[in-house]
């Protein structure tokens, strides 16, 4: 059975998801959402639901928002999949970019964004791109490194 995400609600895919009811087919749904689409609307929500749960406790974090790097080891996991990210879309110069301009922009602090970069030591640009190289970031990429600080910011 062929579980297409874009027809149904949250809900249902819980609960399909719960009882084993897959595979899904992330290609492009009915109303021409992509995978990457719908990855992109989680991540914003769960961007807002980060930014809900600081109201609640009385405030929004001040920035930079990411000082240090958590020192847990599920923290790790986050920061490799982020930069794994980041290199795979961008490779290391313009990767190396955004988190400075991250820090410009007060999303981190240097030390985080010096730790950042010295994680990146760690991954290999080669052969990770199609053939017109390396892309740029958009708006959604950015948005999506938000919900990365976020994620570490609360850890």
């Amino acid at each position: 059975m062929t579980i297409k995400p874009a027809d149904y609600d949250l809900r249902e895919l819980r609960r399909m998801a719960d009882e084993g009811e897959l595979p899904l087919d992330l290609s492009a749904s009915d109303d021409g959402q992509t995978a990457e689409d719908i990855f992109r609307l989680s991540q914003r929500e769960e961007l807002m639901k980060l930014q809900t749960q600081f109201l609640a406790s009385g405030s929004l974090p001040e920035k930079p928002y990411l000082t240090l790097l958590p020192s847990r080891y599920g923290a790790e996991v986050i920061v490799f999949e982020w930069l794994d990210f980041l290199i795979e879309k961008a490779g290391f110069e313009n990767s190396s970019n955004a988190l400075s301009y991250y820090e410009e922009i007060g999303w981190l602090s240097e030390p985080a964004c010096e730790a950042l970069q010295s994680y990146m030591y760690g991954f290999s640009e080669v052969d990770r791109f199609g053939p017109d190289g390396p892309a740029d970031f958009d708006t959604n990429d950015h948005v999506l490194s938000l919900v990365y600080i976020a994620r570490l910011a609360t850890l």
